[in-house]
């Protein structure tokens, strides 16, 4: 009777222990991300929450934001959802699940975008340190409209975000990316404009991406209360998109300079490369002229390799340009990060 009672005495004072510390564990949460808002409204942000509640016990630290509202003054960029949550286990609160609502705002200083997706979730593996750096990340999302405030609208079924520090690197910059992406629809309009190019479906069938960024510094809590890392080098392992009858694939590195500007190559192959180049035309990325300049060049190199409709070339960035082969194509893309 005695050892019974010993036993029992044991499990309350262990289930009054562990709800002292899960007690402890939510209270700690939500003063620090309270205090995280108040430090950021202190260097003249916009952010602010209708509510903030942890809940969960006794194994979970469910943390839910309402009325989310965030805004950087000095980069421009904004986001406000609804409803956001951040989940964790009790005893493993690195490991972190986000939970994104059906419709949240994003903008830049360029353009404002609403995001409505079914289902949008991301996972975290943070350091136990101050700084939370990032070891890996994963976003999914399922069944997503992106509506632009520049008057355009699309679609995709499914698509994954997965990046992690590189394993076999000293530098905790370097990360492995993987970006896939499955039954795009770029929008109505470009469909319109696009009218008449043979071989393409209605959804962009894939896009994949293998590649290693090095990044100038981790990604950790820095790069929301200062600015993102900035790509400084971009290792392409491999690169397909299939739309239909078009493919694409490619691989190459490029390092990126301060302001964004890459350097570097990229070799591609591309089966049905003409309607590629409409596309581009019709997107208006290239002008009517660009295109009948390019085409003829492209024309020549692939009666060179054997196949009319398939092309083996070179992408190179180089003075701010793009090159294609040997023939200019316009400026460089921009890198840098928002």
């Amino acid at each position: 009777m005695r050892k019974l009672t010993v036993i029992m005495l044991l499990a309350v004072l262990a289930a009054i222990g562990w709800g002292l510390f899960w007690l402890i564990g939510a209270t700690a949460m939500e003063k620090a991300l309270a205090q995280w808002l108040d430090d950021r409204r202190a260097e003249g942000w916009r952010a602010e929450t209708t509510a903030l509640e942890t809940r969960g016990f006794p194994s979970r630290f469910d943390t839910t934001f309402e009325g989310l509202d965030l805004a950087d003054p000095d980069t421009g960029v904004a986001w406000s959802a609804p409803l956001f949550q951040l989940l964790s286990l009790s005893y493993k609160p690195t490991q972190v699940i986000a939970v994104f609502p059906g419709v949240q705002r994003f903008s830049t200083p360029e353009a404002a975008y609403e995001i409505e997706a079914e289902r949008m979730r991301g996972s975290m593996s943070l350091a136990p340190s101050l700084s939370l750096e990032t070891r890996n990340s994963t976003i999914e999302i399922d069944m997503a409209r992106l509506t632009s405030s520049q008057d355009w609208v699309a679609t995709l079924e499914r698509a994954q975000l997965s990046m992690r520090q590189s394993p076999d690197s000293q530098d905790p910059g370097m990360n492995d990316v993987f970006i896939t992406a499955r039954g795009i629809d770029p929008g109505s309009a470009v469909f319109t404009r696009l009218d008449g190019i043979t071989g393409l479906g209605q959804l962009i069938d894939e896009v994949t991406l293998t590649a290693r960024v090095r990044f100038d510094r981790p990604w950790d809590r820095r790069a929301i209360e200062v600015a993102r890392p900035q790509p400084r080098a971009v290792e392409i392992e491999a690169l397909t998109a299939r739309w239909g009858d078009l493919l694409l694939t490619g691989a190459g590195a490029v390092e990126v300079g301060p302001e964004g500007e890459p350097r570097g190559e990229i070799e591609l192959e591309a089966t049905n490369w003409r309607e590629m180049l409409a596309i581009a035309e019709a997107g208006e990325a290239i002008s009517a002229q660009e295109a009948d300049r390019i085409e003829r060049g492209l024309t020549l190199l692939a009666g060179l390799g054997g196949d009319p409709d398939r092309l083996d070339v070179t992408l190179r960035f180089e003075r701010g340009l793009t090159f294609l082969g040997p023939v200019p194509v316009g400026p460089a893309p921009d890198f840098s990060l928002p």
